[in-house]
């Protein structure tokens, strides 16, 4: 029951796939904006619109009710058009998908491999569930080297192995989640890059305590500590929509492990930590309406 269940959530995505990519581009954006407005009123989504606002509520205080409920509305409306952006940008070759990229702080990245060559290790490249994040890791895949971005499968294998191939496609790879230290640690002893998300809770028995947009969240430790032992520079890097059906791509500057420095371990893996989030936060205070509200990030247990 379960292969066949798979089978027809394959189908099904194909079949929308095929339909979203006779549309321009810019009108399967423009679709999937729409498809997210209707279901943010579709009482299915009532327990995600109240985790957003609660959310919402928590992190930006200064915000009021109306503007609160609107920011809401627009993050739906943005994960429809990220949905559907997906589906039709996979028709795009390499020459196309760089056309549409406008790349701001690049140098931040060569920086960075500068730095990792020096150390004799690889880098990471940190981001979030913002934006076009799928988009984002696509180019220093393109332009520098695969990027093995770390990664909880999807339940349905089907569906999995299409968004493995079309990673590869531009360059990238997947790295299981579940026990993903060691493959990450091959790729940095090779001089490679490791590209990881984390803006979403951990599990209280895996995560540490460390503030973000001022309250305490349950975070992974495993970029800071895997940092510190490597010597690895962290570039945090964000994808967003442009106009015309092109991308902004984002890249900040690197954090080194040696801004931690003088303290203890475990207090250089929470400074690390915080400062990874950090540069998550400040991105997501520009954008509010772009970012995951609907995830229960700040859950006590």
């Amino acid at each position: 029951m379960k292969r066949l269940r798979h089978l027809l959530e394959y189908l099904l995505f194909l079949g929308v796939q095929g339909l979203v990519r006779l549309l321009p581009h810019r009108a399967a954006r423009g679709l999937g904006r729409w498809i997210g407005r209707l279901a943010h009123g579709l009482p299915v989504f009532r327990r995600h619109r109240r985790i957003a606002r609660r959310n919402l509520a928590l992190a930006l205080p200064e915000l009021g009710e109306e503007e609160r409920a609107r920011v809401v509305r627009a993050c739906f409306e943005h994960f429809g058009l990220a949905l559907l952006d997906a589906a039709s940008a996979a028709r795009f070759d390499l020459v196309e998908l760089c056309r549409r990229m406008d790349l701001k702080g690049w140098h931040h990245l060569q920086e960075a491999e500068r730095r990792a060559r020096e150390a004799g290790t690889g880098l990471f490249v940190l981001s979030a569930h913002l934006g076009l994040w799928e988009t984002a890791a696509y180019p220093p895949g393109i332009y520098g080297g695969p990027l093995h971005v770390v990664g909880r499968p999807l339940d349905n294998p089907l569906l999995d192995r299409h968004l493995a191939r079309a990673r590869a496609r531009y360059g990238n790879e997947l790295i299981p989640k579940r026990g993903a230290v060691r493959p990450m640690m091959r790729v940095l002893s090779g001089g490679g890059r490791v590209g990881i998300l984390i803006d979403q809770r951990a599990r209280p028995t895996e995560g540490i305590w460390v503030p973000f947009f001022g309250e305490p969240a349950y975070t992974t430790p495993v970029l800071a500590r895997m940092a510190l032992r490597t010597g690895a520079p962290v570039v945090p890097i964000f994808g967003y929509p442009l106009p015309g059906g092109r991308y902004r791509i984002v890249l900040r500057e690197p954090i080194l492990a040696d801004e931690a420095a003088g303290l203890e371990d475990e207090e250089a893996v929470v400074e690390l930590t915080r400062r990874y989030l950090a540069a998550c936060e400040e991105e997501i205070r520009s954008h509010p309406e772009l970012w995951l509200w609907m995830h229960e990030r700040w859950k006590k247990a």
